[in-house]
């Protein structure tokens, strides 16, 4: 199958960072026998044809009818397990993104899932559903939270057929609670007016807009304290007028902490630590990615240079969609069940180790 295309838009969209981050996002070119779906560890902005996978999609069919095992890591095993067992090539060794299902499930020939802040301002907001409703009419989708991997897949074929049955067309734009967008077109042109139109709606929408400038030097005196408290051997720090302000005190930092999305659990950890001063940070704190220091900003931790900056870089990705989910009846993090969900989750154990590389 010829590729160049899904490179071309893959490359376009993970070169902007208003659309991607870290390794975030995923997409794939079809024919009707085969799915050429990104492979985990490829990033976007810089993906060849050595960065996708082909699966093949009869295989894929049959997961969405198979019994699994009823209790969550049996069952998601066994489907990891069937997904892996449908790559076309023998001895392949380059893993499916974990969405490949979600994938196989449109009939169009190109799908691109991306989580982009603005996107997820909407999808991470309380009154995400009705607004989208406002916004978009019957022309997109709505996905409530939902277990991904398999289960996100069954959901999904679930209300894409009843999609079709109510319109007599296919879905091309879907929006999955806390997690983001999905657009499938035959061609890239469709797939660029598809986006575009989806971000110019939700930009007429956003009543406040986020800080996009931020200080990337801390007070001297707090870094030390910092550095002296948690032993990180390296720091990235982040600050700005509006995160200031959120970070007030506890009760004004608490749209921060708990994370909106999968990635943010992936790259910042569970949930940051607020602190009123350096000085009240406890011994050995390097396993919190994130700590908010009262009048100072945020402090990223990490093991090397990479892990901390993309700790800083995702967890202003939570700021910016704290802000942008105001204009949609306020933010809605992730529930305790789906957060411990997806620390457990083996898929997203993967990522991380990807993401340390």
């Amino acid at each position: 199958m010829d590729l160049t295309a899904i490179i071309r838009v893959s490359n376009k969209y993970g070169a902007d960072p208003e659309l991607v981050l870290a390794g975030g996002g995923n997409t794939s070119v079809k024919d009707h026998d085969t799915l050429y779906i990104k492979c985990s560890g490829a990033g976007l902005a810089t993906i060849d044809e050595n960065g996708f996978v082909p699966v093949g999609r009869a295989l894929l069919d049959k997961t969405l009818t198979k019994q699994y095992p009823a209790d969550d890591a049996g069952r998601e095993a066994a489907f990891l397990q069937d997904v892996m067992a449908a790559r076309s090539i023998p001895g392949e060794t380059r893993r499916p993104s974990v969405e490949a299902l979600l994938h196989h499930l449109f009939p169009q020939r190109y799908v691109v899932h991306l989580h982009p802040a603005l996107i997820n301002g909407l999808t991470c907001g309380k009154d995400g559903e009705h607004r989208l409703r406002e916004l978009f009419g019957g022309s997109a989708l709505w996905i409530p939270l939902t277990r991904p991997g398999l289960v996100l897949g069954k959901v999904c074929h679930q209300a894409m057929g009843k999609y079709y049955a109510e319109t007599g067309q296919n879905a091309q734009l879907v929006f999955l609670e806390n997690h983001g967008i999905f657009i499938a077109a035959n061609t890239e042109q469709e797939i660029s007016e598809i986006l575009e139109g989806a971000v110019a709606k939700l930009k007429s929408a956003v009543v406040q807009h986020p800080d996009t400038q931020y200080s990337h030097i801390p007070d001297p005196a707090a870094l030390a304290e910092v550095v002296r408290k948690t032993g990180a051997s390296h720091i990235a720090f982040r600050a700005s007028p509006m995160l200031l302000k959120m970070l007030q005190s506890q009760e004004t930092a608490n749209d921060l902490m708990q994370p909106f999305s999968p990635d943010q659990i992936v790259y910042c950890g569970v949930r940051p630590i607020y602190v009123s001063s350096p000085g009240e940070i406890e011994p050995g704190e390097l396993h919190r990615k994130v700590l908010l220091v009262q009048g100072v900003g945020a402090f990223a931790l990490g093991q090397s240079e990479k892990e901390a900056e993309t700790a800083a870089l995702l967890f202003i990705d939570a700021v910016k969609i704290a802000v942008y989910a105001r204009s949609f009846g306020g933010p809605q993090p992730l529930d305790d069940d789906m957060i411990q969900f997806i620390v457990s989750w083996e898929a997203e154990s993967y990522r991380q180790k990807e993401a340390k590389r």
